[in-house]
């Protein structure tokens, strides 16, 4: 043995020291950690319990767990892969899902997807369908195939499958219940609907689109669909049931329309309750539907309208004029407006339906009805009592009971001209004519079944009166609304004959120097005599008289002011004219006032046109427009009664005025009623600022002149200058310069 072996042999024994030293090493650190002594094999002994172990986790796992190389084939698989495909685990290593697969395309989704995963290179979570083998039914699983790179480098993947057939049988098991529901619930009309309060989402069935005819794609999807589809007027009775509901207080139920798309109406009963409310007890969620119960709407009020109308006319019948006539009655105690109660009946009416037919009969009653219709305002009504006999119920005539028979006598009059008209019965002209009796209502005591009477006995009373006649029950009553006719009728003629005349009152300046008059109108009857304004001016005005009269007055006036104008001494004076506010809203006034000036070629400046501030409550544009017309050609404006109406500085401001006349209320007591006198020192100090003319009216007393003057009133009217005279003893003194 040369050096060098033995060199050699030394190195070895040197290794094979240090080797046997690091597995002493390695034994006592087993030792140390397993607690019991160490031998040779243990090691092998362990790995094997190892993959033993790992072989019995897999194969106890519910799940599929199978690992996959870079082409497909399978590298491991647990015992329930195997079982699921009718193999063992060790036969399917190496082989892939071809193999085993019931088809080859179901084969080749598999293969395809881990490798488009692998290539991918990120965990992806599928749904994937396969056939038991043993059984031969479909059953899906929900996979996590988790890829990565193996020892060899090249790509692998992890398959762990979970069995979810059974959730996604019970799945398609709601899935076909929410079907058949659905089926069941649109077979039977109803429209559901299921609202979500949290994000106010609101879903429907399809019957519920079909009620309304909405297309699903053109609505929002939340309560704004519902609401879209109400009517303004309906909102807060379907919001105080919804609201109740809400509140726990029992289901929502409400009978209500809605509107469909092409804009018809239906009329739905809508259900629904809380289904779901948070730990306090707040709704969360609401579930109801609604159906269509539009034709037994209509059979209600086909119903209420057969119990409460009548047939033939379509006017309210016997029970519903009662209960409206009470109605009347009690609204007339409590606002102080008087009513009436018209009982009409056609005369002649059995030889018409003996002559001519029922049918003819039938047709004129609803021509009549219809008249009676079209004669009435809005508040008021007509109603058939039966055979040939009609009511009208009007309400609201005023609050005096002269002016309440003046109107009932105007309506009555109108009834009987609408049933004088020629009917056509088929074909054949027919004239009619009607017996009216009034009755009024308005005072305690008053009933409707007192007031039928009274309404028929004065019918008969104008039966008995020769027929096409209206009488009131009242005999007083009935004069004098026979005596207001005829009052009417001779201003009609007065105006005709020129019974019409003025006189004049002085406007006097603070040194009684007369500078102008006002122009009143007066009355001169044949019979009568003298007739007071107070009675024939609001007849005028409630005849459509006031106008003509107005007219008049204003012709004397320019005829007076041409008068003046003659004389050096009056001509200077100006001539007040009272206006109406009918008068001037005619829409030729303008050009009526400088026709009437150039006619009698009076001076246009010395004609003063007196309004109510009443006149103001209408267009006060156009008021201003026509004053400024007539102002621009010289006559001038001044504000009657000023105080007593509607005052206002913004009309003082904006109309073109020269004076303001202070009402005779304010000065009558303007020495004794504080409050009067510091209105009449506010209008003075007012006028002042806006350098308007002032006149007071109705100065009776050197007392009240004085007061006046002494607080700066230019201008006076009253009987301490003068009473109202004819033209033609008017005085002619010094005028003012």
């Amino acid at each position: 043995m040369n050096d060098a072996t033995a060199q050699t042999l030394l190195q070895g024994e040197a290794d094979a020291a240090a080797l046997q030293r690091e597995i002493d090493a390695l034994r006592s650190r087993l030792e140390e950690i397993t607690g019991s002594p160490w031998h040779a094999g243990d090691a092998e002994r362990h790995l094997r319990a190892q993959k033993a172990l790992l072989r019995t986790v897999l194969d106890e796992s519910p799940d599929f767990i199978v690992l996959k190389d870079h082409e497909g084939n399978f590298l491991l698989c647990n015992k329930p892969v195997a079982d699921f495909y009718g193999t063992t685990p060790a036969a399917m290593v190496g082989k892939h899902d071809g193999h085993f697969s019931a088809t080859p395309e179901q084969a080749e989704f598999f293969r395809q997807n881990v490798l488009g995963i692998m290539a991918r290179g990120r965990t992806e979570v599928v749904i994937e369908e396969s056939t038991d083998d043993r059984t031969g039914e479909k059953r899906w699983f929900k996979s996590i195939k988790k890829p990565f790179i193996g020892d060899n480098g090249q790509p692998r993947i992890l398959v762990i499958a979970h069995d979810i057939t059974d959730v996604r049988r019970a799945q398609q098991q709601v899935q076909e219940s929410e079907r058949r529901l659905s089926y069941v619930l649109d077979t039977t009309g109803e429209g559901v609907w299921d609202w979500d309060l949290r994000t106010n989402a609101l879903q429907h069935n399809q019957r519920w689109y079909q009620m309304l005819g909405f297309e699903k794609s053109r609505l929002t999807g939340t309560v704004k669909d519902f609401e879209d589809c109400l009517f303004d007027e309906d909102r807060p009775a379907i919001a105080a049931a919804l609201q109740q509901s809400l509140d726990g207080h029992g289901a929502y139920r409400h009978e209500h329309r809605m509107r469909r798309q092409d804009g018809s109406v239906i009329w739905v009963l809508d259900r629904g309750d809380v289904v779901e409310r948070d730990a306090e007890g707040r709704p969360l969620r609401m579930v109801g539907s609604f159906s269509d119960i539009s034709e037994r709407k209509a059979a209600e009020a086909l119903t209420q309208r057969l119990a409460y109308f009548d047939a033939l006319t379509g006017l309210p019948n016997r029970s519903l004029m009662q209960d409206r006539l009470q109605h009347a009655v009690e609204l007339s105690l409590r606002t102080g407006q008087f009513g009436a109660l018209m009982f009409i009946d056609l005369d002649n009416f059995k030889e018409l339906n003996d002559s001519h037919g029922h049918a003819s009969g039938d047709a004129l009653l609803q021509q009549i009805a219809q008249r009676l219709r079209e004669g009435l305002r809005a508040s008021d009504t007509a109603a058939r009592m039966g055979g040939d006999e009609f009511v009208v119920i009007a309400e609201e005539l005023g609050a005096d009971v002269a002016e309440a028979a003046t109107h009932a006598e105007a309506i009555a009059a109108k009834l009987m001209h609408g049933i004088e008209q020629p009917c056509d019965l088929g074909g054949a002209l027919h004239r009619s004519t009607g017996s009216i009796g009034i009755a009024l209502f308005g005072v305690p005591g008053d009933s409707a079944e007192e007031l039928l009477k009274r309404a028929d006995f004065a019918m008969y009373q104008a039966k008995d009166a020769g027929r096409n006649a209206r009488r009131f029950f009242d005999p007083a009553m009935q004069e004098t609304v026979l005596a207001r006719a005829c009052l009417a009728t001779d201003l009609r003629a007065a105006l005709e004959r020129g019974e019409l005349f003025i006189v004049l009152q002085p406007v006097v300046d603070a040194q009684a120097r007369r500078v102008g008059a006002e122009a009143l109108v007066r009355w001169r009857h044949p019979m009568r005599g003298l007739v007071s304004p107070a009675d024939f001016i609001p007849l005028a005005e409630q005849n459509g008289l006031i106008v003509a009269v107005g007219q008049q007055v204003l012709a004397q006036a320019c005829a007076q002011l041409v008068a003046w104008s003659r004389h050096e001494d009056t001509r200077a004076l100006t001539l007040s004219v009272n206006v109406s506010a009918r008068q001037f809203h005619q829409h030729d006034f303008v050009e009526q006032v400088l026709r009437t000036l150039e006619e009698a070629g009076a001076d246009p400046n010395r004609l003063k046109l007196e309004i109510t501030e009443s006149l103001l409550l209408a267009d006060v544009g156009e008021v201003a427009r026509k004053m400024a017309l007539l102002r621009a050609q010289g006559v001038r404006f001044s504000i009657d009664d000023f105080g007593t109406g509607y005052s206002s500085l913004a009309y003082l401001k904006r109309l073109p005025l020269d004076e303001i006349k202070i009402d005779r209320s304010f000065v009558n007591d303007v020495l004794s009623d504080c409050n009067d006198a510091s209105i009449v020192q506010t209008v003075l100090l007012l006028a002042r600022s806006l350098s308007l003319k002032v006149v007071a009216e109705g100065v009776e007393t050197a007392e009240q002149r004085d007061f006046l003057s002494q607080h700066g009133c230019p201008y006076f009217q009253g009987y301490l200058f003068g009473r109202p005279v004819p033209a033609a003893e008017w005085p002619v003194p010094p005028a003012a310069p």
